[in-house]
């Protein structure tokens, strides 16, 4: 070979080519078997298998795979699973070749060209080997295992179609394809019918550069199996086809009306078999006659298909509501039904109760005027009176008695009503005497008429003799009458604002001595406080206090306490009223 390997490309690949230049008999096709192995080790697209690929071009293993499907596979070991697995690295290979400018079009122009038709020429053997086996259960053995290589060839071609969107041109003017159509054998015509579409799939306008001679060759071949074939993977192929041709060439919709009149009485006996949905199409498209018809015809179609489903689910929406009205109004009317039966027995009983209640009444009232009568037939006739009296007194009390207890149930209500007033007045009573109770302590708390403190006998006189030194020092003299009642006023005022601001005085005090009383305490607890070594349960009691507010304050100074004891010494040395915001910031500062 021309060309030098450098230190980075594969060995395998320049191993394998070396082998293959020197080897001019059979074994080529086992050797390039090897690519498979060298392909599965780097991802199709990835870096290292764009690399393989372009080394595989530039040794040409490539061609070389071209040429090995030229030859006959049945004299090969492995025979014909080895021309599948060769044109399935064949496609492997070429998708995913990046090339540079200058080679592309000989790539595109000559080696897949040759790549397709050499594929094709494979199956188109296939498919002769397969048509001289017998189909006998002896043989089916050998017929799968063929009809499995032709379809690993096709599927091979179409991935090579899907990386490539020049090949569905190619496949579909390659001469093989027609060829193999032709054929009568059914397995492998429905393969090629299936390949069809596959192809139109991966190049939807392919059709538009076709010749259309070729078009009309492969619509003849498709009208012929429909209408000729009798097995129905056949004819729904033919039909799958037929609709996936039309589909990408709106022209052959008026073609096939009128070159093909003869096809819609043909298409009768497929009815029933399977794959009316196509045929449905087929028909539409002969009916409408051309494309832009069969297109309205589809949506007016499949509105009224989306109409009737709409209607079918809020007629059934409608129904499923209605059912459960009418089971709701059943069960209302059912209830309904039995409250008033019930209500019916109901008063039944009860009116037989009373009848049954009115005749134990009359017997006992018969029994009792007998007993009566009996009684007083065998009295003598002198205690015939006072027995009468007697009995008389009797019914009187009774009479009392009955006529009490329904008057004190009657006034029961009443007198309830009495005595939740007069437990009202009672409560109200209460509030308004502890209330009353308060203003009045409130008013005598402190006593603005008591002497400040401090004020003794001794030192008022004191006062009076400054007073009246101080007059006589600095005597007032009033020119007028008016200066005079002006100088009462002022000293009233005065005397006022001094009684006002008395009782705040006085509390304040108060609360001063108070506060002084409760601090000498404190020291004098505190002073007389025994060392910790000695305390003991009464002492710990006697110095504890019971309120939330003091144990709280107390257990947060304790928890302070002992974290500045955790603290190192000079966290210790700020100023203790110094912001607690900035004393918990640790920030080191370099």
């Amino acid at each position: 070979m021309s060309r030098q390997p450098s230190p980075t490309r594969d060995k395998r690949v320049i191993n394998l080519a070396s082998e293959v230049a020197e080897t001019r008999d059979r074994r080529i096709p086992i050797l390039l078997l090897r690519l498979k192995e060298i392909l599965s080790t780097a991802v199709a697209g990835s870096k290292d298998g764009m690399r393989i690929r372009k080394e595989i071009w530039e040794y040409n293993l490539l061609q070389a795979l071209v040429l090995v499907l030229k030859q006959d596979f049945s004299i090969v070991d492995g025979e014909w699973q080895i021309a599948a697995s060769l044109a399935a690295i064949l496609s492997q290979v070429c998708t995913g070749l990046d090339l540079p400018s200058a080679e592309v079009k000989k790539f595109e122009d000559e080696v897949l060209l040759e790549a397709v038709s050499n594929m094709f020429l494979v199956t188109r053997r296939i498919q002769a080997r397969y048509a001289k086996i017998p189909d006998r259960a002896g043989h089916m053995k050998e017929r799968n295992k063929l009809l499995a290589c032709y379809r690993g060839v096709l599927e091979s071609i179409v991935y090579l179609a899907s990386g490539h969107t020049s090949v569905p041109k190619k496949v579909l003017e390659c001469p093989w394809l027609l060829q193999l159509l032709i054929t009568d054998d059914t397995d492998t015509v429905v393969a090629i019918m299936d390949l069809i579409p596959k192809i139109l799939r991966v190049n939807r306008i392919v059709l538009r550069s076709l010749n259309q001679k070729l078009i009309l060759s492969i619509m003849d071949e498709l009208i012929y199996k429909l209408s000729v074939s009798n097995e129905v993977s056949v004819g729904a192929s033919a039909c799958k086809c037929v609709l996936r041709i039309c589909e990408n060439h709106r022209p052959l919709v008026e073609t096939l009306c009128t070159r093909y009149k003869g096809l819609r009485p043909l298409l009768a006996k497929w009815e029933g078999a399977g794959f009316s949905r196509d045929l449905k199409e087929i028909h539409l498209l002969l009916q409408a006659g051309n494309a832009q018809k069969a297109e309205n015809e589809r949506f007016f179609r499949a509105a009224i298909t989306i109409q009737a489903v709409w209607k079918g689910f809020i007629t059934r929406k409608k129904l499923v509501k209605a059912n459960k009205t009418f089971s709701k109004f059943q069960q209302q009317y059912r209830l309904k039904k039995r409250v008033l039966e019930e209500r019916k027995v109901q008063a039944k009983e009860a009116i037989e109760l009373q009848r049954q209640l009115k005749l134990n009444r009359q017997r006992i009232m018969r029994e009792f005027k007998e007993k009566q009568l009996h009684t007083v037939e065998i009295l003598p006739a002198a205690m015939l009176e006072r027995y009468m009296q007697r009995q008389q007194n009797k019914s009187a009390v009774l009479i009392q008695k009955s006529w009490r207890g329904h008057h004190a149930r009657n006034s029961m209500q009443d007198r309830e009503v009495f005595v939740k007033r007069y437990r009202a007045a009672i409560t109200v009573q209460r509030g308004v005497r502890k209330w009353l109770k308060k203003l009045e302590d409130k008013r005598n708390k402190i006593k603005a008429s008591l002497k400040p403190p401090g004020l003794t006998d001794d030192r008022r006189v004191e006062i009076q003799r400054l007073i009246n030194q101080n007059r006589e020092l600095k005597p007032t003299v009033y020119t007028s009458r008016e200066e005079l009642e002006q100088g009462h006023k002022k000293a009233a005022e005065m005397l006022a604002r001094y009684y006002q601001s008395a009782r705040v005085n006085r509390e304040k005090q108060h609360h001063r001595e108070a506060l002084i009383a409760r601090l000498n305490v404190d020291s004098e607890l505190v002073h007389l406080a025994p060392p910790l070594n000695s305390v003991t349960d009464k002492d710990v009691e006697m110095y504890s206090s019971n309120l939330l507010p003091v144990a709280t304050k107390a257990k947060n100074n304790h928890i302070e306490q002992l974290r500045l004891l955790r603290q190192p010494w000079w966290k210790k040395l700020c100023d203790e009223y110094q912001d607690q915001e900035y004393v918990d910031d640790e920030q080191i500062i370099f």
